[in-house]
Order: structure tokens, then C-alpha cells, then sequence
């Protein structure tokens, strides 16, 4: 067996600059360092009170796919494999995949400026900020959290399309674009904008027709339109208990956090990116890129024989919807967790990195 390093991948996934929206606060619990990792799942699904599915597979080959119901929760509604749940900020791996399609096809330009795509965005910096910027979060423009009364849900319900794109046009960069990393909803927001304009069609219908329907993910949507049979969303308050807290006006995550899906969609995703059937050669090596990726992070899980294996994840948070997917290429492997009751960022790796140890690293 390969030595475990559950701890160390955990603390590589972070290391990496994580492209989550915020990290929950609290330490990260970590798999025990034993052999018996079936043992050390339970014990840490159990101590998290953990409730969603979890789905590993290795080419056509699914080695786990189950739900995980938390008893912490009273009355707590049932998920099952087949659950669909908001995956949040994962959103934006499909948006990116969508816009480097449209720069394979000439359509667009990644040092084409706001200024050139999205004329009508009137802002200051139009000329300044690339697509490629927005593509890679090193645009400066700040995030949805910097909008004034933004965690008011009375302001967030208030908003129209209009109104929206006016109140983004007020805010000011954080610095210069280029010269910095800023994780910002508003970047994918305005490319699902120029992929209404440059694709000839509207931003779902071309994820349709480029991504969801060639992959068979038949129920893979938008919250806005899609939100029927979904888990709950289970919000754990600091003393512990939970509550049902509603997705405001979902319509502002349109590209940014706006899809619904399910582990079995996810696990398809994740196969098309290994496979190179989601990016061109030339649009994965913009999207991989480990310094300056794009909707995804690039990591590595230390062996003992002192080599790496590349790891490529992403993950999203929405109120008390939590998401990964973690991709390891070099074993065909595909690892989805999707959470709804605010189990942690932090905590969601640490359960990526048993499963990665149990079904990859520290396999025979």
C-alpha cells in the first residue's frame, strides 16, 4: 500500500489558492492516518453529521455512488443518489468551458477587452480588463459580497437584470487587472453575458447544446428554472442547529452559481474533462494552467516514492449547498461529493482526500 498523506493533500488543495468563495471557519477534519480506510470515512462522514452523495468512479467503472443522510437533522428530508442539488461556483467550470469554445472558434479573442465584447458595460477600467482576466479571476473587479446590503435578502430580491448591471457598474477594482487574484462572481456573470451575444444563442441554450446534451445530463440545469425535486438546503447556525434557508433571486448567479445537478450529471463532466471532449488541447492548456487557471485549481497528492499525482478540482458553496469534484487523470478518476447542511469547505476536502487515498493513492 501506498502511504497515506490525507493531511498534506488537504493542506496541497489549499496551498493551491482554492477557487471557493469563502473557506469555512474552523479547522479541517482530517482522515485518521491508518489503514483502514473504509474505517476512516465512516468515522468522518459520522463526525461531520455529513448529509448528500458521494460518487467514485474510474473510467466506466463506478466504485462508489451512495447517499449519506445526517441524523443530526430532525425531520430531515431523504437524499438519494439520484438528488439533484445546486452545485454553485462549479458553475463556473461549465461557463469557462462555454467561452474558450467560442475563442477555439474565433468568435472571441482572450485579449479582447470589455470595452470590445460587452460595450454597454459601462465602467472606467472597459479598456483595461481582458477576457482573459475574467476568465482567470485576476481582473480586480470585485466580488458579489462587495455589493452594498448584499446579505440582505430584501436587497437581492429587489434586483432586476437592469438595475443589477447598473449596481455592478459602481464598483471600483481592487487593483490593477493582471497584477493580482480576487475570486469574483461578477467576472462570470459578465461572461455568460458576452455568451448570450457571441455564441447566437442564449447562455442555457448553448450549454445545452454544447455540453448537457452531448454528455446525456439530462438533469443538469438552473436553479432559476430547474429547481423543482432539489435537497434542502440545511444551514447550520453557530450553536449548531439548522434551518431551511431559501436561494434569493438564483437569477443573479446566471453563470456564476446558478446550476443544479447530480452526482451521476457531475461524474459525466468530470469523465468528458479527462477524456478532452470538455476543452481543445489549446483551451486545457489555458484552463490547466496551474499559475493561472481558469475555473478550475491544479494541485498534486505527494506519493511515497516522492512523485506527484496531478489533481484538478473545483468546488462551490451556495448558503448551505456545498460541492466538489476532484479529477485524477492519471488514474481516470472521477470524485463528486455534493452536501446540503454546511458541512465545510475545509471538511469537504478532507473527505475528497480519504476517498482519493482509498480509491487512488493509496490503492494497490
Amino acid at each position: 500500500m501506498k502511504k497515506r498523506f490525507v493531511a498534506a493533500l488537504a493542506a496541497s488543495f489549499l496551498a493551491f489558492g482554492c477557487t471557493a468563495e469563502q473557506a469555512s471557519p474552523g479547522a479541517p477534519v482530517e482522515a485518521a492516518d491508518t489503514g483502514e480506510s473504509e474505517d476512516a470515512l465512516a468515522a468522518l462522514l459520522d463526525e461531520l453529521d455529513f448529509s448528500g452523495t458521494l460518487l467514485v468512479s474510474k473510467g466506466d467503472e463506478t466504485l462508489l455512488r451512495e447517499a449519506v443522510n445526517a441524523s443530526g437533522i430532525e425531520e430531515a428530508q431523504a437524499v438519494t443518489p439520484d438528488t439533484s442539488f445546486p452545485i454553485a461556483s462549479m458553475t463556473k467550470s461549465f461557463t469557462a468551458a462555454l467561452v474558450l469554445k467560442l475563442v477555439d472558434e474565433g468568435k472571441l479573442g482572450l485579449d479582447q477587452t470589455l470595452a470590445e465584447l460587452l460595450p454597454e458595460f459601462d465602467v472606467p477600467y472597459a479598456s483595461e480588463v481582458t477576457l482573459r482576466h475574467l476568465l482567470q479571476n485576476r481582473s480586480g473587479i470585485p466580488h458579489y459580497i462587495d455589493i452594498p446590503g448584499w446579505f440582505d435578502n430584501d436587497v437581492k430580491r429587489a434586483f432586476t437584470s437592469e438595475s443589477f448591471m447598473d449596481t455592478l457598474e459602481q464598483l471600483e477594482l481592487k487593483f490593477p487587472p493582471g497584477s493580482d487574484y480576487l475570486y469574483s462572481n461578477v467576472n462570470y456573470y459578465l461572461l455568460a453575458l458576452m455568451i448570450d451575444r457571441y455564441s447566437g444563442m442564449d447562455y442555457e441554450a448553448y450549454l445545452q447544446t454544447q455540453i448537457l446534451g452531448p454528455l446525456g445530463m439530462s438533469a443538469t440545469g438552473q436553479l432559476y428554472r430547474d429547481a423543482d425535486g432539489l435537497a434542502a438546503n440545511y444551514l447550520r447556525n453557530d450553536d449548531g442547529s439548522y434551518e431551511i434557508i431559501p436561494v434569493v433571486n438564483p437569477a443573479l448567479f446566471r453563470g456564476t452559481a446558478s446550476m443544479v445537478s447530480t452526482a451521476d450529471n457531475l461524474r459525466a463532466w468530470g469523465q468528458a474533462v479527462i477524456d478532452g471532449e470538455a476543452y481543445s488541447e489549446a483551451a486545457a492548456a489555458e484552463a490547466f494552467n496551474a499559475d493561472t487557471p481558469m475555473a478550475w485549481s491544479v494541485a498534486g497528492i505527494p506519493l511515497n516514492d516522492g512523485k506527484t499525482a496531478r489533481i484538478l478540482y473545483y468546488n462551490g458553496r451556495l448558503i448551505g449547498y456545498l460541492s466538489l469534484i476532484m479529477l485524477v487523470p492519471e488514474e481516470d478518476g472521477v470524485i463528486v461529493i455534493l452536501n446540503n447542511n454546511t458541512v465545510g469547505y475545509e471538511n469537504m476536502l478532507g473527505i475528497a482526500s480519504t476517498l482519493a487515498t482509498q480509491y487512488f493513492v493509496g490503492a494497490d
